[in-house]
């Protein structure tokens, strides 16, 4: 790990001078050049020196920490002259957020099994990607209130960002405990749900009231899925 991290420093060494010099980014690199040998060097017989409760602790708070930063960023809704339109933007997005952290947090608590052997690698790797959805579904809902942003754009980016909120949540379903594994049945519920979202972002995206209000009902309704699979398979 520890010449991985070196790798890593030599390509960012690396592209700041072509960065000044051309203007070409070259940040995404050192960070796939990381997450690739990671895991290719991350095996299975490493897994006992993982204490993988705490690993999912480590990546918990960053996710929460991510949720704080959600919340301050609802609160430039407020900025410059009082409007009802600001109240209703700021409400829909603060229940947003409550949704997907309620989400997150059924798995956390509920059905991640946080006392598995496993050499967390996956686990770390879904966090990345969860976390960088979660910063990019802030984004989104700034754009949403903007009318200079075109509609197409700002509508396809929140419904992609919320996706990959989604594909990583439930991804994590594979570090989940043998009684709560997601059946068949369950996803397909779920992606109905998600396909009736992202048909409906796309059909009303002229009308940003009503698509937060659609994302809104979206993020509750995969709620109170994940909230009915736990409740009835820890029954069992």
């Amino acid at each position: 790990m520890l010449l991985i991290l070196w790798g890593e420093a030599l390509l960012v060494l690396a592209a700041i001078p072509v960065y000044n010099r051309s203007g070409v980014a070259l940040s995404g690199v050192p960070i796939l050049f990381g997450m690739v040998l990671s895991w290719v060097f991350a095996g299975s017989r490493r897994a006992e020196r993982i204490d993988f409760a705490h690993l999912t602790e480590r990546a918990m708070l960053y996710v929460v920490f991510t949720f704080g930063e959600m919340i301050i960023a609802i609160a430039f809704y407020f900025e410059g002259v009082f409007s009802w339109n600001s109240v209703y933007f700021s409400t829909m997005s603060f229940l947003i957020v409550v949704g997907l952290f309620l989400s997150y947090e059924i798995f956390y608590n509920h059905i991640i099994d946080r006392e598995q052997q496993s050499a967390g690698m996956g686990y770390m790797l879904l966090h990345i990607f969860l976390i960088l959805a979660m910063n990019s579904i802030t984004a989104s809902l700034d754009f949403m209130r903007d009318e200079a942003v075109a509609l197409w754009p700002k509508t396809l980016f929140l419904i992609g960002a919320v996706l990959l909120y989604y594909g990583c949540l439930f991804g994590l379903s594979g570090f989940a405990k043998p009684m709560l594994t997601l059946r068949r049945g369950q996803l397909w519920s779920v992606i109905g749900v998600t396909a009736a979202f992202a048909v409906l972002m796309v059909l009303l995206r002229e009308n940003m009231r009503m698509n937060i209000l659609i994302s809104v009902v979206y993020v509750f309704a995969v709620f109170g899925l994940i909230l009915r699979h736990s409740r009835m398979l820890a029954d069992q």
